[in-house]
């Protein structure tokens, strides 16, 4: 018997022309009937039975299969639910054609939204019992279904002051939650350890009383999450508490005695070879009369500034005063900047200027590119404290690229609204020639952290001692993991650009990425306030080269990967509420197949705790930025494109273009080539040159066309699935001979995705799905005037999707039974039968939103 399901998925947002186009739609979070929409026949059952996930080169398989990862996070109480839960959720996440979760989170916060026991007990934090129970029996069920896990160790906990602890104030996010300071404290890197033995050598008895490190639905192991050290460099050592000062300077002096061995040896190594103090790369502006050649991100009355101000006694230059009017939602958004500069890898430069403030107040100072269309800094990236007393700042920086006539020196001050004033900033190559102070001892370890005053050879021994320390602790890190405690799985730390190339190349497993498009932006004196905050809502469809802060096309991260290593995206998504989050997934599977990754994570499925609702699991509508849970759009997505990269109906691209790590080829290239870097690579052949317009896969599979402002969309053309997406309103596609025809769509954005179920070519398939998913929206939800927040008026369930009249033509083979098409509600089931005609060398059908569904079958 034929059994064919469309799903059209077509997205509009709710203006009042368009209402009639909304309908209430819900796919029930613990909905696993077997229905035409079921997906989990593509997950093998139960999650190991195979054997343990195994790196083969640089693929991930089980047993003598490729094994590919299509998966989501769950952060947070959703890492602990009930037994009831776990019993309901397991088998609807299988039924999605989720074949893996990662556990994120989980070390951050007591009961019941953390692993922690509440109580601590002697200076030491021990497990919650019944947390542990829960994770126990979630995990048992999940592996029972076919879905694996991803178990990170290090993400958020921070050592208290409980736990004899000092804990950081205003730190930056990534030197919180002791991330920095773990590379070199054995006192953390001890508590890290015995977090790792507690959650890996516990043994579930509800998987035959497994050890986790022996249980082989166990997937990967992620051992550190966002963990920059060596490639921020060591500015942060200056805010750090004094305790961990201390243990920094041990290292440091640790690390010189094993390099140098005698006073002597270090003194004439740091003393040779110094480049001298050159002249100002720029005239040291006085702003007598104007500010020359610098530039203020905002006009004078959006952020006011004076010329002529009184500068500090030292200097006979006069200041520059800017008092910003409020704090902005991104704080570079008000910024005292100067362009056009170069720096050269192996120079270094030294920056200078007297800075003061009405009150105490933090800035930020930068030296910075955002050359090939990526924003990095160069060198420095810190945050500086500035005081009512003129004080002169002096900062070495060792540049980290080679680039002319592109790089940025930044002040930015839209942190606070405190006036500060700015005298004498200038920016020399090379540094003012010093010695070694005499109260610095190699064997007292009193040597300090190189400033301003140190030989270059001090900043240059800094920057290697930070990438060996970092080396270390995550060679250390990961030989405890399989050596002393059992791990049998691939194993990764931080994500590929938290990394030196060295680490990642010679330690890790695989390597691991993280991405979104437009992530939620919050003021910088609010973080993740949950009513203050704003998203971008423009379709990624139609910029495809963007890259920068918030908004990062998947397309230009395609040139990271490791040519060598598995590789997978533990984080993903377009955030809600926006008009396009449906657009996360399809995007998501073409380029993991394209490119063949090994994995996408999308972040995430769900991150509610009791407290935040009586039974967040099983709502009917959308309540943050990030859950798939009770959004529609993506859950019918992520369901059928399962079947490109769990089935594979995508065939990777076949040619590779390598280049060498830090000079990674431009996304643009990701539909003609499979990108990646290697430490060592032969230069490759010329590319030539590329329409981003106008983007194909070399046998035509996929297409990408845009025009970088406003509109573009994707089709894709397999045997088995055949799908268009992005802004299609009123027009025509066809996908090898699947025909669509589209109405008008307020915003211009929608989905039509077909998938046979069985993997058979859509012409003949026994039984097949054509997916129809929309974009949705709760009711009663309160948006700005410029839709880019809801603050906290997310409103109320059911959610509400949206559809509009399409006509699809679908081929058949000229001996096909007769075709019947059924409406479906959210689990798949039919609720009407729709009109089909039969038209030459196939079947017609016009759907809309007065079926009130996102999906049909046609059987």
């Amino acid at each position: 018997m034929i059994r064919i399901v469309l799903t059209l998925v077509l997205a509009t947002c709710f203006t009042a022309a368009l209402l009639a186009q909304a309908f209430p739609f819900v796919i029930p979070g613990d909905d696993a009937a077997k229905t035409a929409t079921d997906r989990s026949g593509l997950l093998d059952k139960p999650a190991g039975a195979k054997g343990f996930v195994e790196k083969r080169g640089n693929q991930f398989f089980v047993g003598d299969q490729r094994f590919r990862i299509w998966g989501v996070n769950t952060c947070f109480a959703s890492n602990f639910p009930s037994h009831e839960e776990a019993d309901r959720v397991a088998p609807h996440l299988a039924k999605l054609g989720i074949n893996a979760v990662r556990f994120h989170h989980m070390d951050m916060q007591a009961a019941p939204n953390g692993i922690w026991n509440p109580q601590t007990k002697d200076g030491e934090r021990t497990f919650d019992p019944e947390m542990v129970d829960r994770l126990d029996y979630f995990l048992a069920k999940l592996h029972e279904h076919g879905i694996y896990a991803n178990l990170n160790m290090h993400v958020s906990r921070e050592l208290s002051e409980e736990e004899g602890f000092p804990v950081g104030k205003d730190l930056p996010w990534w030197g919180g939650a002791n991330k920095w300071v773990m590379y070199y404290d054995r006192d953390i890197q001890a508590k890290v350890k015995s977090y790792c033995r507690d959650l890996l050598t516990h043994k579930n008895p509800y998987r035959d009383h497994l050890a986790r490190v022996d249980d082989p639905g166990i997937a990967v192991v992620e051992m550190l999450n966002e963990n920059y050290f060596s490639e921020q460099g060591y500015d942060l050592y200056r805010r750090m508490p004094k305790r961990f000062q201390q243990s920094f300077i041990l290292a440091w002096n640790t690390w010189l005695r094993d390099r140098y061995e005698t006073q002597q040896n270090l003194t004439a190594a740091w003393e040779a070879n110094q480049i001298p103090l050159g002249d100002p790369v720029f005239p040291v502006e006085s702003f007598d009369s104007s500010i020359g050649d610098w530039e203020v991100s905002l006009t004078n009355a959006e952020l006011p500034r004076s010329i002529a101000v009184q500068g500090p006694a030292q200097s006979p230059l006069s200041a520059l005063r800017i008092a910003p009017l409020k704090v902005l939602e991104q704080t570079h958004f008000q910024q005292l900047h100067r362009g056009g500069l170069s720096v050269e890898v192996g120079t270094p430069v030294t920056l200078s200027f007297w800075v003061r403030a009405d009150k105490t107040r933090t800035f930020r100072a930068e030296i910075s590119t955002s050359l090939g269309g990526e924003w990095r800094d160069l060198g420095i990236f810190e945050d500086i404290v500035a005081t009512p007393k003129w004080t002169q700042i002096t900062r070495v920086v060792l540049p980290k690229e080679t680039i002319q006539d592109h790089v940025n020196l930044v002040m930015t001050i839209g942190n606070e609204t405190t006036p500060i004033e700015f005298a004498g900033i200038e920016l020399r190559e090379g540094v003012a020639p010093v010695s070694l102070p005499k109260d610095q001892n190699l064997f007292d370890a009193t040597i300090a952290v190189p400033s301003a005053t140190s030989p270059v050879a001090a900043h240059n021994d800094m920057k290697t001692f930070m990438v060996d320390t970092e080396i270390q602790w995550v060679k250390e890190l990961k030989a405890f993991l399989t050596e002393e405690l059992g791990v049998k799985v691939p194993i990764t730390a931080s994500q590929i650009n938290y990394h030196p190339a060295k680490l990642i190349e010679n330690e890790l497993d695989f390597v691991d990425l993280h991405n979104y498009w437009h992530h939620p932006i919050f003021p910088s004196n609010q973080p993740w306030s949950a009513s203050n905050w704003t998203i971008g809502n423009d379709p990624m469809e139609a910029i495809p080269e963007q890259s920068g802060w918030p908004a990062n096309s998947i397309l230009m991260r395609t040139g990271w990967r490791y040519a060598d290593l598995p590789m997978t995206m533990s984080e993903w998504n377009y955030p809600e509420p926006s008009f396009y989050a449906g657009g996360c997934v399809p995007i998501a599977a073409i380029i993991m197949g394209l490119q063949d990754w090994d994995g996408v994570y999308f972040f995430d499925y769900d991150a509610s705790g009791p407290s935040e609702d009586k039974s967040p699991w099983f709502r009917d509508q959308t309540t943050n930025f990030f859950s798939f849970n009770g959004a529609p759009v993506k859950l019918a997505l992520m369901s059928q494109m399962a079947n490109v990269i769990l089935r594979g109906d995508l065939n990777p691209i076949p040619d590779e273009a390598i280049s060498e790590p830090g000079e990674p080829i431009d996304g643009r290239y990701a539909l003609s080539k499979r990108l990646g870097v290697r430490t060592g690579a032969k230069p490759h052949a010329p590319l030539g040159t590329v329409d981003i317009r106008d983007l194909h896969s070399p046998n035509n599979q996929v297409a990408w066309k845009s025009d970088g402002r406003a509109h573009g969309y994707l089709t894709l053309n397999t045997p088995a699935t055949r799908a268009v997406w992005g802004t299609i309103a009123k027009q025509s596609f066809e996908m090898g001979g699947v025909k669509v025809t589209t109405s008008e769509i307020e915003p211009n954005y929608g989905f039509v995705l077909l998938s046979s179920t069985d993997g058979q070519p859509i012409e003949s398939a026994e039984t097949s799905i054509l997916t129809v998913v929309s974009h949705s929206e709760n009711q009663g939800m309160k948006w700005n005037e410029e839709k880019t927040s809801v603050g906290s008026e997310w409103g109320h369930g059911p959610t509400m999707v949206t559809s509009f009249a399409a006509t699809v033509f679908v081929p058949r083979k000229s001996n096909s039974p007769p075709i019947h098409c059924y409406a479906l509600d959210g689990t798949g089931k039919r609720i009407r039968e729709i009109p089909v005609t039969p038209t030459k060398g196939g079947v017609e059908i016009k759907v809309s939103p007065a079926a009130k569904t996102i999906w049909y079958e046609l059987r």
